[in-house]
């Protein structure tokens, strides 16, 4: 939902009497939503420690620059206009999850680790690579995206 109230305490952006306040980078409005947390279940554990894995392999900075980079030219395709991508965390989760299904029997995101990716040749140690593969769609410029994990 969209923040209305007049005088929100001017620039704030975070946790407040259960909801979360953030502005838009892209159009600069401020929106409000209800804190919520996932219901325990097997399945939000196996994500949660899913992401814990693909997270702690901590990207490079080349990677995450390519990421972004993606991300802006993922959004001004046609593709991006249907789904955007917000950050470069969506376009590295989408990545990696859509790596764990292609590959299922060589892929398990909870224990993946950098040796696993370079020993077994996963198509995630580029953007380039993994675009090639076709986890990501395709976009402009894509052959340049060749900063190692």
């Amino acid at each position: 939902m969209k923040a209305t109230r007049a005088h929100l305490l001017g620039e704030f952006t975070g946790k407040l009497d259960g909801l979360i306040y953030y502005r838009s980078r892209i159009n600069g409005k401020l929106y409000v939503r209800r804190q919520w947390t996932a219901p325990v279940t097997s399945s939000t554990i196996s994500f949660k420690s899913a992401n814990a894995a693909i997270y702690a392999l901590q990207p490079s900075d080349g990677y995450i620059r390519d990421l972004k980079n993606y991300m802006l030219q993922y959004n001004r395709s046609p593709h991006g206009h249907e789904k955007p991508l917000w950050t470069w965390t969506n376009a590295y989760s989408k990545l990696m999850f859509a790596m764990q299904k292609a590959l299922p029997d060589t892929v398990d995101l909870k224990s993946i680790s950098r040796e696993q990716i370079e020993h077994e040749n996963l198509p995630c140690r580029t953007v380039a690579t993994a675009i090639t593969a076709g986890l990501l769609p395709r976009v402009s410029d894509w052959e340049s995206f060749t900063a190692a994990l």
